[in-house]
């Protein structure tokens, strides 16, 4: 028996007809039946419905941005520069790390004027994995915190914080995830492997595309991935970083008409034996790369971390005159 917008079951009595609705109906053999227990329904588009409700749930759980907004905190508004110093891959924990540099780096940070720190992954080596858990002087869980304790100290001075693959180790292994870490311990945004971090730096404003790592590696021409994550990801950014690779530099240039800036940070895991065996570099480039912000006039221009200071400190000179 068949009727318009109606189906009867095979083998089933005339009288038994179901009327169609919107949706197909649930075939008789997803239809579970139990003795003595309760029967229930499953199929494809009732599973989908539930997991776009979780799903939903999970994404307006995310800390992680992919864009967010970090004010500058010009502690002498009277300099009309602030300084960023943009660090990468210090990966707290390894016995192969330079723990003098990163002291020396984040004390300068502390004492420059209208300065802050940007942080561009592997904040804390995590080496769980590749035999790296033989380099670990501190378990993965001292780690973070040390690497917390650390941005307490730092304070409203951290801007912004991009997750690396080591950090990203933890849910990898566990299913934590490192944002809640860092969400702790800073007020500026933080991005899963790359974002845009929108700076205010008093009456100026500047685009900063961040990224632990991207495509377009080269030992010939380091800057190809920030020009890769130019074309690729943030066309109008003014500063692109790609940390990873351990190594230092920066360079200028002129793309559309405007001024771009590239910088590769270094890292402060000097001593790599993971790097030496598998020919990437006989060592780390040291990081810390300081660009100075005009904050009344639009300008931007990177240094070594020394220049950079004394440059800051001379501004103060002069504004105390």
């Amino acid at each position: 028996m068949k009727e318009a917008g109606r189906i009867a079951l095979p083998n089933s009595p005339d009288h038994i007809v179901y009327t169609l609705e919107n949706k197909p109906v649930v075939p008789l053999e997803h239809t579970l039946v139990f003795p003595d227990k309760k029967e229930f329904a499953i199929s494809w588009r009732n599973n989908f419905a539930r997991m776009e409700q979780i799903a939903e749930l999970v994404r307006k759980a995310e800390i992680v941005q992919e864009e967010g907004t970090y004010n500058v905190p010009l502690d002498n508004p009277k300099i009309p520069y602030c300084m960023g110093l943009v660090l990468s891959d210090l990966h707290i924990g390894s016995y192969n790390t330079d723990y003098p540099l990163i002291k020396s780096l984040i004390d300068t940070v502390r004492e420059t004027p209208n300065s802050f720190l940007i942080d561009d992954g592997d904040t804390f080596d995590n080496g769980i994995f590749m035999g790296l858990q033989f380099e670990q002087i501190l378990s993965p869980g001292m780690q973070a915190f040390t690497a917390e304790d650390l941005m307490r100290e730092v304070g409203d001075k951290w801007a912004a914080t991009t997750l690396g693959n080591h950090t990203e180790w933890l849910f990898n292994a566990a299913g934590q995830k490192p944002e809640q870490i860092f969400a702790k311990g800073i007020k500026g945004p933080i991005f899963a492997g790359m974002g845009l971090l929108h700076l205010n730096a008093g009456k100026q404003k500047y685009d900063i595309a961040m990224a632990h790592n991207y495509w377009g590696k080269s030992k010939i021409n380091i800057f190809n991935t920030c020009v890769r994550l130019r074309e690729n990801e943030y066309p109008r950014a003014d500063m692109y970083v790609v940390g990873h690779e351990h190594i230092w530099g920066h360079m200028k240039e002129a793309s559309d008409g405007r001024e771009v800036l590239y910088i590769r940070p270094g890292t402060a895991k000097t001593q790599d034996r993971y790097a030496r065996v598998h020919g990437i570099a006989k060592r780390g480039q040291k990081c810390g790369i300081a660009v100075i912000f005009g904050t009344e006039d639009r300008t931007f221009e990177a240094h070594p971390v020394a220049d950079a200071v004394e440059l800051m400190q001379l501004r103060k000179t002069i504004s105390e005159l």
